[in-house]
Order: structure tokens, then C-alpha cells, then sequence
């Protein structure tokens, strides 16, 4: 079976911890994330688009030694006590510390990922990603979350004129509590902004891309947040995460113009799609996503 070219970037296997474990605190993606996003747009859109022709530490330094000698007496005045209380009052005892607040929602909780592939209506994906099929995509249980996610990939297109690819891949993951699903997302958007606004320097490497500033999709979830990325190929699309309840939402819409039939087509001679076309489909994708998951 071929992995559809929409698919997310598959991890190694080394990534992947036993299933049931929680991702370390503060921890963020390994480094071939960024490596992959650069072409991730490329793989999705051409190398996708063959199936369909073929269808058609240091140590610390040892602790200082107990001074030997006894303290001085000391000659107290009358009227005082004899004796030193042996303890005295610390600050700190005085101050109270303060629980880390729990990640609320207003959503309800789910309990299990529902199919994702009936999230989205015909008419929106008719809309966004014209003669696209859906199919499940590969996702694999982890870190104490169920996933599930779906893909809509195109399979046929005109020979002639200008052919327009879309793509959508939607991934759902369900985490044991609102805490948990707040970390995922925390994780990711940290390695979002890392990238956002960035340019990679290698010209000759024609996979490397600029990463846009992040937007924000208001009213979506309990937060939202996407990037549009372009590379040098011409091909472009737009990552977006959300958290809504317990659960967390990655979608990735993908848009090229080729021109003349030419799939195979690159730099000058393909057509990227505007960001604010992407940003705005991946918006409606999530805003129907979040609805149809939690009503």
C-alpha cells in the first residue's frame, strides 16, 4: 500500500515512546521537523500526484566539608534568655506557594476520536479541494492519546490549461485530560514559532522554505494558530493547530497552480496559491472541524 502524499511527515521509530506514555515537560519536536515541513508541501503535491498518473554532561563540584571547630559562647546580658531558640523563623516559610493553575475548557470531554474523514462536509471539500477523495491517514496511538486522522488528496486532473491542486490532511488526537491536550499543543506552537518568520539560507537546495509570521484563527477552539510556507519549488501550503477540550487538531491544506498540465513543473514556471486564500481555507477547516467534533 502506498502512503498517500498527504499524509504528515512520518517520524522514525525511534520517536514514537510505548504507548501510554506522557511527552516530557517542555520538550519540543525532534529535529528532522523542520527538515521535513521545508519539503512537505513538494511530497504532498508532485510526488502524490505519481500514483495518480499511474493509476490513470558535566559533574557538579563537591560539597564544601563541615567546619570541625564549636561556635564562640556567648556572653548574654541580663534580662535576655539563656538560650538561643534552636531553630529561627525562615522567609520563605512565611509565603505560601501557589498551585499551577488547571487548563480549563468549555467543551465537553471526548472520550474516543470519531471518524475523522466524516468531519468535513462535500461541499466544503468540494470548495477547498475540488475532485479530492478522502481516505484515512496513517496515524499511530501514543504519549496517551488516540488519533485518528483523514486525508483528501487529488486524483485526477485536466491535461490542459492551468491545473490547480489542493490538499487537505486533518489529524485528530484525543488526550486523557485538558491538561494533556494543553501541553501537545503548547509543544507544538513553540516549535511553530520557532520557524515563524524565518528563511532558510541554501539556494541549491530547492526543498528549503520561508516560513510566514503565524496567524491567529479567532473563535476557533479554545486557541488556534497557523503558519504559511513557501518554498523554492513554488509550491505552498499552511499549518495550522488547535485545542479544543481535551483534544488537538493539526490540519495542513496544500495549494499549487500548475500551469499548461505540467504537474512536474517548478520555481518560475509554477503558480503558488496567495496566503491569505490558504490561511483562510485552513481556518474553514478547522472552524467545521472543532463544530463537528464537539456538538
Amino acid at each position: 500500500m502506498i502512503q498517500s502524499p498527504d499524509a504528515p511527515p512520518v517520524p522514525p521509530p525511534s520517536y514514537w515512546p510505548d504507548a501510554g506514555h506522557q511527552p516530557p515537560s517542555g520538550s519540543k519536536p525532534p529535529g528532522w521537523a523542520k527538515g521535513i515541513l521545508a519539503g512537505a508541501a513538494v511530497v504532498a503535491l508532485v510526488g502524490g500526484l505519481a500514483v495518480g498518473l499511474r493509476d490513470v554532561g558535566s559533574s557538579s563540584p563537591p560539597p564544601l566539608a563541615e567546619p570541625s571547630f564549636a561556635p564562640p559562647s556567648l556572653d548574654l546580658p541580663s534580662g535576655l534568655p539563656s538560650e538561643l531558640p534552636s531553630e529561627l523563623p525562615s522567609e520563605s516559610a512565611s509565603v505560601s506557594e501557589s498551585p499551577t493553575p488547571s487548563a480549563t475548557s468549555t467543551y465537553p470531554p471526548l472520550k474516543a476520536v470519531p471518524e475523522v474523514c466524516d468531519l468535513l462536509p462535500e461541499t466544503l471539500i468540494a470548495k477547498l479541494a475540488p475532485k479530492a477523495v478522502s481516505e484515512p491517514g496513517v496515524q499511530k496511538d501514543g504519549y496517551g492519546a488516540l488519533r485518528k486522522g483523514c486525508e483528501w488528496t487529488q486524483k485526477t486532473w485536466n491535461k490542459t490549461g492551468t491545473v490547480p491542486l489542493r490538499s487537505i490532511h486533518l489529524s485528530v488526537n484525543v488526550w486523557p485530560s485538558v491538561d494533556d491536550a494543553r501541553g501537545d499543543f503548547e509543544d507544538q506552537i513553540r516549535s511553530m514559532k520557532d520557524m515563524a518568520g524565518t528563511k532558510e539560507e541554501n539556494p541549491g537546495l530547492r526543498y528549503l522554505s520561508t516560513y510566514a509570521p503565524m496567524k491567529d484563527f479567532a473563535g476557533v477552539g479554545d486557541e488556534a494558530h497557523a503558519m504559511y510556507t513557501s518554498n523554492l519549488k513554488g509550491t505552498t501550503n499552511v499549518w495550522a493547530e488547535v485545542v479544543a477540550g481535551n483534544a488537538t487538531l493539526e490540519i495542513r491544506y496544500f495549494g499549487t497552480d500548475f500551469p499548461n498540465g505540467d504537474i512536474l513543473a517548478q520555481g518560475d514556471k509554477v503558480k503558488p496559491v496567495p496566503e491569505d486564500v490558504l490561511i483562510k481555507g485552513a481556518q474553514d477547516v478547522a472552524a467545521q472541524a472543532v463544530k463537528a467534533l464537539t456538538s
